[in-house]
């Protein structure tokens, strides 16, 4: 017997029109947006920011932030743990959030506050169903 007689026919289907998935406009948005959720992070700024229910200034972001992820009370962080968040906040955090339309980031007011977007607020939903006990 020879090596083309053991191979299988493998039939491929026609695609017809059906079976086409309609791509809209919006997906290369959500991609942004699921990259900029990507880290946790960035998904904590926004819980907060949706707890807030309002504007946060950088400085209580930073506080609140270092303090989950050192697992430290607010009153026991050092100006050192608290300093380092706020950069990482306005030098990367805060324009991939920004660039993803997630949040308006005031630079001169130091000043953050969530857009107002459906698709945004129920993926943060969805994400706080993981990130966070409850």
């Amino acid at each position: 017997m020879s090596h083309d007689e053991n191979r299988e026919t493998v039939f491929i289907p026609h695609v017809s029109e059906k079976d086409v998935l309609p791509v809209n406009s919006e997906s290369e948005s959500l991609d942004s947006v699921f990259r900029a959720l990507s880290d946790h992070r960035r998904r904590y700024v926004c819980h907060y920011l949706l707890q807030a229910d309002d504007s946060l200034r950088v400085d209580a972001l930073a506080e609140l932030l270092t303090a989950s992820m050192t697992e430290k009370t607010r009153a026991v962080l050092t100006s050192a743990e608290i300093e380092k968040t706020r950069t990482e906040l306005r030098r990367i955090h805060l324009p991939k959030l920004t660039e993803a339309g997630i949040v308006e980031y005031d630079d001169e007011r130091e000043v953050v506050r969530l857009t107002e977007s459906p698709g945004v607020a129920n993926t943060l939903q969805a994400a706080a169903d993981v990130d966070l006990e409850r």
